[in-house]
């Protein structure tokens, strides 16, 4: 029944039949893999990894568990780790065959991601509104990544554009590590300059996988620095649901260090789309000046086939100075 369930495009079902059976006998590698198949169709790829693996615990040379894995790592975009399960096969069939011209196709150009953000926000009192306008463009290539973002932003009647180049480079499936380097030309309210630096570990995989972040800048504002450190942690909760802490610290010139934290919870309500919300209470710069701000947030994102995303957020800040406001985003992401 779960099989019948998962080819007719019910996945759901198909996992919830075969929980109970692999709960029952976690050697049964068959049901393994189906569940592989079932995580993989509701975009869950850790949770199915980690069924492919289990099936390959009991049986090493299951063939469809190598398959398996290396539609997981197509899915994440790591045609390395694709190849290297296709070879750990050790057979040949149409399926296999079809997968490494995929796969070979993949490589003969990189990968490229497109992403616009427009957002508007109404301020309270008599300071006109913001608007603002970003765009990112990224290269894959295996486990590296460059890119380069522009922002435009209007604020307090000046115009500031904020460039950045961005590099990423996975050290294994588990550890990643990024630099980011970007200024403002004739800054009034951006950054002069900022450097980034920072990087994930994932500790434990599967459905409960935590990830480990850490992020720290250094910026340089026409009034003074400003230097950050933000540790972080996501904790996923079966696979289709996760939480995000981060514990944010800015420390100005003076000395002074203020701190606060984000919290954000994401729910995979189906593959193509994904539901947020999430509320912070922590220090953040207007003009190189560190002020406290409380913020209530959520958003949708929802892609349109395997190219296209559209992405709607919503936020509310009450500021300890200044006007509060309230930020509509509106994005849209094409990856070729």
């Amino acid at each position: 029944m779960a099989v019948e369930a998962r080819l007719a495009g019910d996945a759901a079902r198909a996992a919830a039949l075969l929980e109970p059976l692999i709960a029952a006998n976690p050697r049964n590698s068959d049901a393994q893999v189906q569940l592989g198949l079932a995580r993989m169709a509701l975009g869950e790829l850790d949770a199915a990894e980690a069924a492919f693996r289990a099936a390959l615990t009991v049986a090493p040379g299951y063939t469809d568990a190598h398959v398996g894995l290396a539609r997981v790592a197509q899915r994440r975009g790591d045609r390395a780790a694709a190849l290297r399960a296709l070879d750990a096969a050790g057979v040949q069939s149409a399926e296999i065959a079809e997968l490494r011209n995929q796969l070979a196709d993949a490589s003969s150009g990189p990968r490229w991601q497109i992403d616009v953000d427009a957002a508007y926000s109404w301020l309270d009192g008599p300071q006109p509104d913001w608007r603002e306008l970003a765009f990112q463009l990224r290269r894959s290539e295996g486990r590296a990544a460059i890119g380069a973002r522009i922002e435009y932003a209007r604020r307090f009647a000046r115009d500031d554009v904020y460039g950045e180049a961005q590099i990423d480079y996975g050290l294994s499936e588990a550890a990643r590590l990024y630099a980011r380097l970007g200024g403002t030309p004739n800054a009034d309210f951006r950054p002069e300059w900022q450097l980034g630096l920072g990087g994930s570990l994932r500790v434990n995989g599967g459905p409960n996988a935590t990830i480990l972040t850490l992020d720290g800048r250094q910026a340089r504002f026409a009034v003074g620095d400003v230097q950050s450190l933000t540790p972080g942690i996501e904790q996923y909760l079966g696979g289709r649901f996760w939480l995000t802490g981060r514990w944010i610290n800015l420390f100005d010139e003076r000395g002074t260090h203020r701190s606060g934290f984000v919290v954000r919870g994401d729910v995979q309500a189906s593959e193509p789309l994904r539901l947020f919300a999430g509320y912070s209470d922590a220090p953040d710069t207007d003009e190189g000046v560190v002020v406290d701000v409380r913020s209530l947030f959520g958003g949708v994102s929802l892609d349109l086939g395997r190219d296209y995303a559209l992405r709607f957020a919503v936020a509310h800040d009450d500021r300890e100075t200044g006007a509060d406001r309230t930020q509509l985003t509106v994005g849209f992401g094409l990856r070729f």
